[in-house]
């Protein structure tokens, strides 16, 4: 830990936790590049080089990889803002070929962090909390910082932001909160993980213990935003660290659902210093009932992205998403 960090740093989080903001103030500093679009992919990246063993050095099979690569958000964000990557550009630039060789030429490329520089460069991907164990073996060198926000005001946001369901989201932020806990733990001195509300109530004290984590000294730059950090919810087009964007819950949730959220996800809440109503041992949703909810959520989200690219792309867009993001061993919603 005490070798100059060049990277990677990995930050992830359940959505809705303020991993953006996180991203937008590590990014202030003139050391840290970090893509402004989250990968979600490398998984499915990695199975695919798997599959195909050493062949991608070769650039016939590396450009039918690129043609699939497409088909993931990142790639089309990219292409959208006439920013996508060549499969020239990103070949010209790998040098490895295994699935930690072929992401890292990609990160580089699209943060403008050249190999041979000094910069830190990383990935803000909320998903990779469910794979910080596999990223860790694949990255020898990587770090990575865990933020975490109160269950019931992630859940809250979650509703406002997509149209979620309270009680899946309550059980997705409990499972993933404590899978990314324990990978961390597995990792040891090169993860970290901090709260959302210590973050936004005392920024300067959050950066500047992070910076000693990644081995930077502590830019004044990264307590200002140069841009919104979210295009949605409360923080939407807000260039300011809101202080009083917590508890909101307290106003916004009837006491049966918070009783509901609580029931699952308070015992983990409780471990992370986050005060509950009435403490007990934590239930789980039965699989049927987060498959049914699953598909309520996908339709609350088609509905919404219909409004602005149609039924069809969004239908597309949600079906890519969750190809992008969704995983064998925790795909049960």
């Amino acid at each position: 830990m005490g070798e100059r960090f060049r990277g990677p740093v990995f930050v992830v989080g359940v959505p809705r936790s303020g991993t953006k903001l996180l991203r937008e103030l590590l990014t202030r500093h003139p050391r840290v590049r970090i893509p402004r679009t989250e990968t979600e992919c490398f998984p499915q990246l990695h199975a695919y080089v798997s599959r195909h063993g050493g062949a991608l050095a070769d650039r016939v099979a590396f450009d039918r990889m690129y043609e699939w690569c497409l088909r993931f958000p990142y790639f089309r964000y990219a292409r959208r803002r006439k920013e996508l990557i060549s499969a020239a550009q990103w070949f010209a630039t790998c040098r490895a070929w295994n699935a930690a060789g072929l992401f890292e030429a990609l990160i580089r490329h699209d943060a403008a962090a050249p190999f041979d520089s000094d910069t830190v460069w990383g990935d803000k991907s909320p998903s990779y909390v469910s794979c910080i164990g596999e990223l860790a073996a694949e990255f020898p060198a990587a770090r990575f910082v865990h933020i975490v926000r109160d269950v019931r005001d992630v859940v809250l946001s979650a509703h406002d932001a997509w149209g979620k369901d309270l009680l899946r989201a309550a059980q997705r932020w409990s499972d993933d909160v404590a899978r990314g806990m324990s990978a961390g733990g597995g990792v040891g001195a090169r993860y970290t993980w901090l709260r959302y509300e210590d973050l936004t109530a005392d920024p300067r004290a959050s950066l500047e213990r992070l910076c000693e984590f990644l081995a930077l000294d502590f830019d004044p730059a990264m307590l200002e935003l140069e841009r919104a950090s979210e295009n949605i919810g409360a923080a939407r087009d807000v260039r300011s660290i809101l202080a009083n964007n917590t508890r909101k819950y307290v106003a916004r949730l009837s006491v049966r659902e918070l009783a509901a959220i609580e029931s699952i996800a308070g015992e983990c809440a409780q471990q992370l210093g986050y005060p509950v109503t009435a403490p007990r041992c934590a239930r789980r949703l039965s699989k049927a009932s987060m498959w049914w909810r699953q598909g309520k959520d996908a339709v609350a989200l088609v509905a919404r992205r219909s409004k602005s690219l149609g039924f069809r792309e969004a239908a597309l867009f949600h079906l890519r998403y969750r190809q992008a993001t969704s995983r064998s061993k925790h795909n049960e919603g």
